[in-house]
């Protein structure tokens, strides 16, 4: 076969497997590992595969960077749900760190000013909602990720290194169908490891529409978590968080 027509054939595996792993890639081809890491970096140079840990996935696939608006209206009202639900975690005084996410950003609807709560977050349409709410907040510096209104970077985790956290809250683009938290942005899925090996409890937030996806770069397994926070019950082969599921 040739490369030309190898490369098409991979992209057709890629939209209808969503991910694949270079060592797939040369089982199915009858190609060498080398091969498949070339033929992936040039599908990457044409800009039709985002490539990362040990494989790649379509572009098109690229849902976590949709534009702000619409990945608001995405399951809306479990977003709202479950930031009404984690907001109940908070005690008075606290660090808190908040990602980006859409869903972490409806937590902010649901805080008490009264709360005194510190808050720390690389999202920078969160810190705006967060001032205009009165809490006190912390917005991570760093290099604004692409197509987002979010930063991230060696920056980003430099800044977050000099606070004390109490409690992180986050989501991702989804879990795979091992129970592993992944996200298609290299710079964002950095930062949430990061935060998540200091000693605050962490709260994985996430509606049922991110079971069983498949993404380029791995943030965590759900039992390295405390909590999940999520509208249906954990699929039984996952893994459960250290202290509990909490549905909404």
């Amino acid at each position: 076969m040739r490369r030309k027509e190898r490369l098409q054939e991979i992209l057709e595996l890629l939209r209808e497997e969503g991910f694949i792993t270079v060592e797939d890639l040369s089982r199915k081809f009858y190609i060498s590992l080398p091969t498949a890491y070339r033929d992936l970096r040039e599908l990457e140079r044409q800009k039709l595969v985002i490539r990362g840990d040990g494989g790649a996935m379509l572009v098109a696939a690229e849902k976590a960077n949709l534009p702000l608006d619409f990945r608001k209206a995405i399951n809306a009202e479990a977003k709202a749900n479950i930031g009404r639900r984690a907001v109940e975690l908070l005690t008075p005084g606290s660090v808190v760190f908040l990602d980006a996410s859409t869903t972490a950003a409806n937590m902010v609807d649901y805080m008490d000013p009264d709360m005194e709560l510190t808050v720390l977050t690389n999202g920078l349409m969160t810190a705006v909602r967060l001032r205009a709410a009165g809490i006190r907040t912390y917005c991570v510096g760093g290099r604004l990720i692409e197509n987002s209104v979010a930063v991230g970077g060696k920056l980003a985790g430099d800044m977050v290194d000099r606070f004390s956290v109490d409690m992180m809250f986050f989501s991702a683009y989804g879990v795979d169908e091992r129970g592993v938290i992944i996200d298609p942005v290299e710079t964002e899925s950095a930062l949430r490891r990061r935060i998540l090996r200091k000693p605050a409890v962490s709260v994985f937030l996430c509606d049922h529409s991110k079971f069983g996806r498949n993404s380029v770069f791995r943030i965590a397994s759900l039992d390295m978590v405390d909590y999940v926070i999520s509208d249906a019950p954990l699929p039984g082969t996952y893994p459960a968080p250290r202290r509990d599921v909490i549905l909404v």
